[in-house]
């Protein structure tokens, strides 16, 4: 008897178990996962401890500029952005400042960055622009829609349905790292992945571009040219992430569609299997009357 009273209490709780794990392990991802936000002040120390041109490409787009000005000047970046470090920039008028690096799935990061006019050349318009961070292939359109900024190409862009527009133009990443008409801000990103297969076979680094835009670009909501020149203080606080292993999301999608299955296989199964015990009765024997 007490070994089916035992039985019977593990069945109870493993049924029980598997409508509560999904829930469990939602709970579970959700307290132990850190949650990516900026503080109002990064926390970066005024000079850099390490060499931070050795892990960073500076691009310009001007007026003047060429297409494929600076483009040779660049090396390639070899190794993700690690620890803190904090820069000076500046941005001319009508025109676009940019730096690429490559970001670890193991740190989170904070970029906080302020806008401020130059004494010699004073913004007539005020110390405001706009801040995108972009993939490397947008990049590509973002100096497109600069190139072509006098044209009339973008006259018409709005008639373009919002779901072909990310085939035409440059997008921000995920679609929600723009920061227009600010003055000064901050923001947290963390990746997921840290390098891209290329067409031979080899790995390479997923480069990520922060733009410091002083022009007009074809979004609407955007800020125009300041009117002058644009000095930019950015400091980038590094963090560690915690990672949880990508097994963790197969189990969590899983756990319930399989307890859906198998919990009424064992409510089936126990309830045709409570008829089936007999206890042992000794055997009597009844005698036979004989004419």
């Amino acid at each position: 008897m007490i070994g089916v009273s035992l039985k019977k209490k593990v069945s109870a709780v493993f049924l029980n178990s598997c409508f509560l794990m999904p829930m469990v392990l939602i709970t579970v991802v959700v307290s132990i996962t850190p949650i990516v936000q900026a503080d109002s002040v990064c926390e970066v120390p005024a000079s850099n401890s390490w060499n931070v041109d050795e892990r960073i490409n500076y691009h310009y787009l001007n007026p003047t500029s060429d297409w494929f000005e600076g483009i040779d000047d660049n090396q390639p970046i070899i190794a993700p952005i690690s620890q803190d470090f904090s820069m000076e920039l500046s941005v001319n008028n009508d025109s676009a400042a940019a730096i690429s690096m490559a970001l670890s799935p193991g740190k989170s990061y904070t970029f906080c960055y302020t806008y401020s006019g130059d004494t010699d050349s004073p913004p007539s318009n005020g110390a405001k622009a706009d801040v995108y961070l972009m993939s490397e292939g947008n990049w590509a359109y973002y100096n497109w829609n600069y190139e072509d900024r006098t044209g009339d190409f973008w006259d018409d862009f709005e008639l373009v349905p919002v779901e072909y527009r990310d085939l035409t133009t440059w997008m921000p990443f995920r679609d929600v790292h723009s920061y227009e008409k600010s003055k000064s801000g901050y923001f947290s990103i963390a990746v997921d992945t840290q390098t891209s297969s290329s067409w031979f076979g080899s790995n390479q680094l997923i480069e990520y571009y922060l733009i410091f835009d002083n022009w007009d670009n074809n979004r609407n909501t955007d800020q125009s040219a300041a009117g002058g020149l644009l000095n930019i203080e950015l400091l980038v606080d590094v963090e560690d992430r915690l990672i949880l292993p990508k097994f963790t999301a197969y189990i969590l999608v899983a756990v319930l569609p399989l307890s859906c299955l198998i919990v009424p296989l064992i409510i089936n199964s126990k309830y045709h299997s409570y008829g089936l015990d007999k206890e042992q009765n000794e055997e009597m024997k009844i005698p036979i009357l004989e004419n």
